[in-house]
């Protein structure tokens, strides 16, 4: 598959692409009805899936697999025609190519224009319930209330613990301050200067 992708875009054909949502419908565009009999063929990638017969305005369908629930349709307007798959599922996502073929009037001929869509069916996970989509919420604001309340008792603590040591006196404080403020001092011995002889 992955090889008929890159032979499309080598070769400029680049088809259409559709996304889908699962359980939807998706409408292929097929060739045109160009004669009063004709047969539309429907593949997925190079595997052939449904066969639309058309005699004048009666249409016959032949689905090769069941899992693939096929109409056709064909606009009066402008006859341009198109396969429509309902109910998608994700397996349907793929490479649709749509040929058709003249059967009446002879000579029997191949259409060459062989549309190509490429269709991307969009899974979307299970909704889970209510009650557990409310439970992650509510664990994550539970947690969320916890740590703020630890942070702000500990922010207060430290304020608290930082007032009431610097309302506190202690002897080696002031001296300290003294120091550092005065530059360096001579040492003392016991309160008596000691005097350097050079």
């Amino acid at each position: 598959m992955l090889l008929m992708f890159c032979l499309l875009f080598t070769t400029g054909n680049l088809p259409s692409v559709q996304h889908v949502a699962l359980n939807s419908s998706v409408t292929i565009p097929c060739p045109e009805l160009s004669a009063p009999e004709m047969v539309f063929k429907l593949y997925k990638g190079s595997e052939e899936i449904c066969y639309f017969s058309i005699n004048n305005t009666f249409i016959s369908k032949n689905n090769n697999r069941r899992d693939f629930p096929a109409s056709f349709k064909v606009n009066d307007t402008n006859n341009s025609t198109s396969v429509i798959l309902n109910n998608v599922t994700v397996n349907t996502t793929a490479l649709y190519t749509c040929e058709a073929e003249r059967i009446f009037p002879p000579p029997f001929q191949k259409v060459e224009h062989k549309p190509q869509t490429i269709v991307f069916v969009e899974g979307r996970p299970v909704k889970s319930c209510a009650i557990c989509q409310h439970a992650d919420h509510l664990t994550f604001w539970v947690v969320l209330g916890i740590m703020t309340t630890y942070g702000v008792i500990m922010t207060c603590t430290v304020l608290i613990l930082r007032v009431k040591l610097s309302q506190t006196e202690t002897p080696f404080k002031d001296r300290e301050c003294r120091r550092k403020w005065q530059g360096v001092q001579h040492p003392t011995w016991q309160g008596f200067h000691i005097d350097t002889v050079v």
